[in-house]
């Protein structure tokens, strides 16, 4: 009997752990990857103040800087001042590539490869804008996307 209520008592003891464990919840950040001036006008729209609270880097305009995190203020009320509709907003604003002496993102990371990669594009458009008018809904959707990357000979053909 002493065996069987030990078991017993090991069972309920997992049980309550995994319970415990699988409390928690995760959600995504919504803003997390987003320019700081489309996530503020949707934190505007939405009755929030954007608030930034942390920055990275100083090579973009604020609008242009990217949303790392968002989250509601921990406190509400401070000095007799209302927080409850403030929203943080932590941002990097680095070039989103390095290059030789601007500082950005490494193109060892997924954003510094991702920027390359539109980059190189950029380039091909530019060096033969005839390239371009081969396909030029995808190029536009490119050039819109990706602003201020064509050149003024590849704008033309829209």
């Amino acid at each position: 009997m002493t065996i069987d209520f030990r078991i017993c008592a090991i069972a309920v003891a997992m049980l309550f752990a995994l319970l415990g464990l699988g409390a928690g919840t995760a959600t995504a950040d919504s803003y997390a990857g987003q320019t700081y001036g489309d996530a503020a006008g949707k934190l505007s729209a939405k009755g929030y103040t954007p608030v930034i609270s942390t920055v990275v880097g100083d090579q973009l305009s604020t609008n242009d800087c990217i949303v790392t995190s968002s989250r509601k203020p921990t406190y509400v009320r401070t000095d007799n001042f209302d927080h409850g509709k403030d929203y943080l907003l932590s941002l990097n604003c680095s070039a989103k590539l390095a290059h030789p002496g601007q500082p950005g993102n490494s193109l060892a990371s997924p954003q510094g490869r991702k920027e390359k990669g539109v980059e190189d594009r950029a380039a091909k458009y530019n060096a033969k804008p005839e390239n371009c008018a081969k396909n030029l809904d995808s190029c536009k959707k490119f050039c819109d996307k990706y602003e201020g990357q064509c050149s003024a000979e590849v704008l033309a053909l829209f």
